[in-house]
C-alpha cells in the first residue's frame, strides 16, 4: 500500500504564493521511528491569497448553505497533528491501531485532515466543511504498507466510532476479503466512504490498474485534476471513478503547526470530496450513501475524458440542487416540475372571421340609424329635395 501523494520539490510554484521553497525535514515528533516527508510550506504570513482549489470549486459559495456542523469525518491515515491553529478543536476522538503514538510520523493525515475540516478566518485557506470534526484513525507511521489490513481495519475502526463519513487516501492493488466486508459493513451502517482512485507512475512505466478500496460498489472514488481543469497524468483512471476533484499544488495544514503544499496525489482530491459529502450530510441527514453518491455524480460539472467520472465535484450544486434522491448522473430533475400556463393560442382564421361578422354588425347599425332620420324627413318633404337655409349676419346690409 502507498499513500496515493507525492510530495513537493525544491522551487515548487503555485498559483497563491509568489516564492515558496521546501523546507528541511523536521525534526521526528515524539513516539515516530521516522521524520515527517518533505514538503514546500509556509508560514501564516505568506498565506495572501485564496488557494486556488477554492476558487475553482466555489467553496464558499457552498457553505452559505452549509458547514458540516454535527458531522464527524474519520481520516484512515497515518495519523493527525493539532498543532496547527486551523486543526485546534476539530480533532475529536479517535485512534492509534498501530500502538506507538498518536503523532502523524508522515504528516499525511494532517494534510488531509486540513483540507476537509480546517477553520476559517486565520488565513485565505479554510477547509470544506470547517464545521466538521475530524476523528482520526491512525494505521501507519511510515509511507508504505505490506498489506491491505491496515487500511480494513482502519475502516472497520471508523465504523465503531461513529464516523459519519470515512476518507481513504490511500491504495493497495489486490481485492480483499477482508478489505471488501469493512467497505461493505460501512455502506451498510449509512457511512459513505470516500476513496483515492490512486497514483500511477507512467515514467516508470507503472500501467494504470483497479485499486482498492476506490473500486467497490457503493465508495465515491476520486480522480484529481489541476488548476487548469485538466486530468493529471498521475491520476489512475482505470475502473470506477466517481467526480474528479484539485489534487496538484494543493495548500493545506502541517503537523508542525506551518501550512503545506504537497506537491500531487488524488490523495488530496479525495478530502475536497468528502468535505462535500460532509455538506450533503448536514444538509440531507436522511440520505443513504448511494444516495449521496447519486447527488454528487448529478451535480457534477461534466466528464471530461477517460478516467474522470461524471467530471469535476460541484460543491454548491451538490448542497443545494433540488432533486429526486435517485437522481441519475449528470439528470438532475425537480421533485415536483413547475408547469407554466400559457394562455391557448387562437386560431388565425376564427379570429379574422369574428373581426368580419363585427364589423359588419357595426355597419348595420349605422345604416339602421341613418334610415330612421332620413326616410320620416323625406315623407314630410313629399321627397322633395331640402332647402339649404344660410343665416345673414344682422348687422349685414
Amino acid at each position: 500500500m502507498r499513500w496515493a501523494a507525492a510530495v513537493a520539490v525544491t522551487g515548487c510554484l503555485v498559483p497563491f504564493a509568489p516564492a515558496l521553497t521546501a523546507q528541511p525535514a523536521l525534526a521526528a515528533p515524539k513516539g515516530c521511528q521516522s521524520q515527517p516527508e518533505q514538503v514546500t510550506e509556509l508560514t501564516q504570513k505568506q498565506i495572501t491569497d485564496e488557494p486556488w482549489p477554492q476558487k475553482v470549486l466555489s467553496i464558499n459559495e457552498a457553505q452559505s448553505k452549509a458547514t458540516g456542523k454535527g458531522i464527524s469525518v474519520a481520516v484512515v491515515d497515518s495519523g493527525v497533528s493539532t498543532e496547527n491553529p486551523q486543526l485546534k478543536g476539530q480533532v475529536s476522538g479517535g485512534a492509534d491501531l498501530t500502538k506507538t503514538s498518536t503523532e502523524d510520523c508522515v504528516g499525511h493525515g494532517t494534510w488531509v485532515a486540513g483540507i476537509i475540516a480546517a477553520k476559517k478566518g486565520m488565513t485565505p485557506f479554510y477547509g470544506v466543511a470547517p464545521d466538521a470534526k475530524i476523528i482520526p484513525v491512525k494505521i501507519s507511521n511510515t509511507a508504505d504498507l505490506n498489506s491491505a489490513d491496515p487500511i480494513s481495519e482502519g475502516i472497520e475502526k471508523a465504523v465503531s466510532l461513529n464516523a459519519d463519513v470515512i476518507n481513504v487516501s490511500a491504495q493497495f492493488p489486490e481485492d480483499t476479503p477482508r478489505m471488501r466486508q469493512a467497505v461493505e459493513n460501512a455502506l451498510a451502517h449509512g457511512i459513505p466512504v470516500v476513496a483515492a482512485a490512486g497514483n500511477i507512475d507512467k515514467k516508470n512505466g507503472q500501467t494504470p490498474g483497479p485499486l482498492y478500496p476506490a473500486q467497490y460498489p457503493g465508495v465515491i472514488s476520486v480522480g484529481a485534476i489541476d488548476q487548469y481543469g485538466q486530468l493529471t497524468d498521475f491520476s489512475n483512471g482505470k475502473g470506477q471513478v466517481t467526480v474528479v476533484a484539485p489534487g496538484k499544488d494543493t495548500l493545506t495544514t502541517a503537523p508542525d503547526g506551518q501550512w503545506a503544499v504537497p506537491k500531487e496525489g488524488t490523495s488530496f482530491a479525495t478530502p475536497y470530496v468528502a468535505g462535500v459529502v460532509a455538506l450533503i450530510k448536514e444538509r440531507y441527514p436522511k440520505l443513504t450513501p448511494q444516495q449521496v453518491k447519486q447527488r454528487i455524480e448529478a451535480t457534477a460539472e461534466g466528464n471530461i475524458g477517460e478516467g474522470s467520472g461524471q467530471g469535476k465535484v460541484n460543491p454548491n450544486a451538490a448542497v443545494s440542487a433540488v432533486l429526486s434522491p435517485n437522481a441519475k448522473p449528470n439528470a438532475p430533475a425537480p421533485i415536483t416540475p413547475v408547469k407554466i400556463v400559457m394562455p391557448e393560442r387562437a386560431d388565425s382564421t376564427t379570429r379574422n372571421l369574428s373581426a368580419i361578422i363585427t364589423l359588419g354588425a357595426l355597419g348595420l347599425a349605422l345604416v339602421a340609424l341613418a334610415a330612421g332620420t332620413l326616410i320620416p324627413a323625406g315623407k314630410r318633404r313629399g321627397w322633395r329635395p331640402g332647402r339649404v337655409a344660410i343665416s345673414r349676419d344682422p348687422d349685414q346690409n
